[in-house]
């Protein structure tokens, strides 16, 4: 079976330890951890597609056993108290998030044009894209815990900054991406929200089979603001990273922060032929 890439986070950020702290990290722990990564990588994806309407009923007991497995791993650890606050606190947060996405607004389609809501919604704080994902985070912060430091150490605090950088990064980057079929299914991204704000605000009409081009040209003309929310997402990750010591090579940023930068950078180059 293949092993997603979620499965190494703990083990790259065991690589960002000194030396004798990684020697007190046993095999055992890291397996378990990657592993409570798969599980919970693979049910969040599943439960995804639900919140997106497009989910197969036949899945969802399959994602209901990943999330069991998972919690499952991490409750045997006999972690400290204090990780297993934020634990709750962050499982707890990612069910209201999940919550309030259910209850947003949907575009509607009337002949082929697209509908724009009087108010939109409005993403002031990008860093609030990590909400979905952020439990990914807890394995390295499980290594840290079992080191002996207090969640509310800076240690802690400055690591789970770094991860909701990336995390917010990882889900602009994939709202940016497919902001033309969640444009079509109705969803409001922190990507194409900018596109339908753009429209409204120089009253454009948006109609899939008269003016197709006409959405294509305004995802044009926002696409360097995305660009450049997600340098900056990568940006913050990478600050994070210098104040916790970590090395440029670290597989961390070399996996993470480094694709979505590359990313960016040839999303760029594409938007520069086109000017």
């Amino acid at each position: 079976m293949k092993i997603e890439k979620i499965y190494y986070w703990p083990k790259w950020f065991k690589e960002t330890l000194p030396k004798n702290e990684q020697a007190k990290l046993k095999p055992k722990l890291l397996t378990a951890l990657g592993q409570g990564q798969i599980y919970l990588w693979r049910a969040l994806n599943i439960y995804d597609d639900f919140l997106d309407g497009a989910g197969e009923r036949e899945k969802l007991p399959l994602a209901n056993s990943y999330f069991r497995h998972y919690l499952e791993i991490y409750y045997r650890l006999d972690l400290p108290p204090d990780f297993y606050d934020l634990f709750e606190k962050v499982l707890s947060d990612l069910d209201r998030t999940n919550e309030r996405e259910t209850q947003e607004m949907k575009l509607k389609t009337k002949n082929s044009r697209l509908i724009i809501p009087k108010k939109l919604p409005s993403w002031p704080n990008l860093i609030k894209l990590s909400r979905k994902s952020l439990a990914l985070a807890l394995g390295p912060v499980a290594l840290l815990s079992t080191l002996g430091n207090r969640i509310k150490s800076a240690k802690i605090q400055t690591t789970l900054s770094f991860f909701r950088s990336v995390l917010a990064a990882k889900q602009l980057a994939d709202d940016s991406q497919d902001w033309l079929e969640d444009l079509r299914s109705g969803k409001i991204t922190a990507a194409n929200v900018l596109l339908l704000k753009l429209a409204k605000k120089d009253k454009i009409i948006l109609n899939w089979e008269r003016r197709p081009e006409i959405i294509y040209l305004l995802f044009a003309q926002i696409a360097p603001l995305l660009i450049k929310n997600l340098k900056g997402l990568c940006l913050r990750a990478r600050g994070e990273a210098k104040k916790l010591g970590w090395p440029e090579n670290n597989k961390l940023i070399k996996e993470i922060i480094l694709p979505l930068e590359k990313a960016a950078k040839k999303a760029a180059e594409f938007k520069n032929l086109l000017t």
